[in-house]
């Protein structure tokens, strides 16, 4: 028999109010147990490695431009060597190199390009969105003129001032401007055994050029030097304003074409006057443009002193197709923080230099002279069979300002 009404709901109220009592406890107990720490999902760590690898790729922000300059900003990891490359030639070339500060910041200002160019930053293996900058036309003003011809402008809207010039118009070398390197008198010797030589073969003036020629001789010679005397088949030229002309900071251009001989070795350079901190390359060098018969699609600026290895201090990448076919304009700019290096007005690779055997603005703070030099190379870059016996170097003219 079933049991009583009364007694059924009874036992309903008694069930309910152990179900609200359960629930009661229930959440009480998750009020007062902390909650066990979450197992990491397979997206957490991707995650935090994504952060990490975005934290170490480089920023560079749109670049500035205020009259012929233009500056690049941009973030970095902290104290990290900062490359700014310049997409040419198909792939990316470094144009300049300076550390991010302690909080990652870093500012490259450079010459705006005679060109729309292509730009990124690369640090610590990464590199960065890339950038453009267009070229923009700036109505040409009237510049002043001196001595040198029109004044080249700088960045600040201030203008360089002529001191040194030779359009070689005469019918000879102007001695007052100029001396021959000449072994018979210095006892100097190329590398590879090239005699210096001061005569008409070697050293020449007409038609408004300097024609400086190497040779190899068919029969060996006595090459005389005070010291002791070679012999060899091989003939030098070498001229330099040491004693005439020297300069600290400033503009130094040369307008020059070079032979197409697989063999020569040709530059315009700028040397120290008194070797100051010591034989090369303690006191420095400055090569404006470094030419190499084996490799006549490019032209070199080099920057070279003890602690070089350590960044590049050579533009690898301003190619002048036609160096040797036409002259061209090669110029540095030299302050005494950094060189910058421009082909033909546009500018190539610039360098801010971190010596180890002194600390800079030497050992660049001090008088250099002008070179221009003619001569065999060595190496990757010697004569061969097949070389021409003759190798010149044809200058237009020689400038600087400062």
């Amino acid at each position: 028999m079933g049991a009583a009404p009364s007694e059924r709901r009874r036992t309903r109220f008694r069930r309910r109010r152990i179900a609200v009592a359960t629930v009661v406890a229930t959440l009480a107990l998750g009020l007062l147990v902390a909650p066990a720490p979450a197992t990491p999902s397979a997206g957490v760590p991707q995650a935090a490695a994504a952060a990490a690898h975005a934290r170490a790729v480089p920023v560079l922000k749109r670049p500035v431009r205020a009259g012929t300059s233009v500056t690049f900003r941009g973030l970095a990891r902290p104290r990290t060597s900062v490359r700014l490359q310049m997409r040419t030639s198909g792939r990316w070339a470094t144009v300049a190199v300076r550390r991010s500060s302690a909080a990652g910041r870093f500012t490259i200002t450079l010459p705006a390009p005679g060109r729309t160019r292509v730009f990124r930053a690369h640090a610590a293996g990464r590199a960065s969105k890339s950038r453009r900058v267009r070229h923009v036309a700036v109505p040409a003003a009237s510049a002043p003129s001196d001595a040198c011809g029109p004044r080249p402008q700088r960045a600040d809207g201030t203008y360089w001032s002529c001191s040194f010039h030779d359009d070689f118009n005469g019918t000879a070398l102007d001695r007052t401007r100029w001396m021959a390197q000449d072994t018979a008198r210095t006892g100097v010797f190329t590398g590879q055994g090239g005699c210096y030589r001061d005569n008409a073969r070697t050293i020449a003036v007409a038609g408004g050029t300097l024609r400086l020629t190497a040779t190899i001789h068919p029969q060996m010679f006595l090459c005389r030097s005070p010291f002791a005397p070679v012999t060899t088949r091989s003939e030098v030229a070498t001229v330099t304003t040491s004693a005439r002309f020297t300069q600290t900071y400033g503009r130094f251009s040369a307008r020059l074409r070079f032979s197409d001989a697989t063999g020569g070795h040709a530059a315009f350079w700028l040397s120290p006057e008194d070797h100051a901190y010591g034989k090369w390359p303690l006191s420095g060098e400055i090569d404006v443009a470094e030419w190499f018969g084996n490799d006549q699609t490019h032209v070199y600026p080099s920057v070279h002193y003890v602690g070089e290895g350590r960044q590049e201090s050579t533009g690898r990448d301003c190619a002048v197709p036609t160096a040797t076919t036409g002259f061209h304009t090669y110029t540095v700019e030299w302050s005494p923080t950094e060189m910058r290096f421009f082909y033909d007005g546009q500018f190539c690779w610039s360098h801010r230099w971190v010596p180890t055997n002194v600390r800079a603005p030497a050992p660049f703070d001090k008088p250099f002279n002008l070179v221009l030099a003619q001569i065999w190379g060595s190496g990757w870059a010697a004569r061969r069979l097949s070389s021409p016996t003759t190798s010149t170097l044809t200058v237009d003219w020689v400038r600087a300002w400062r």
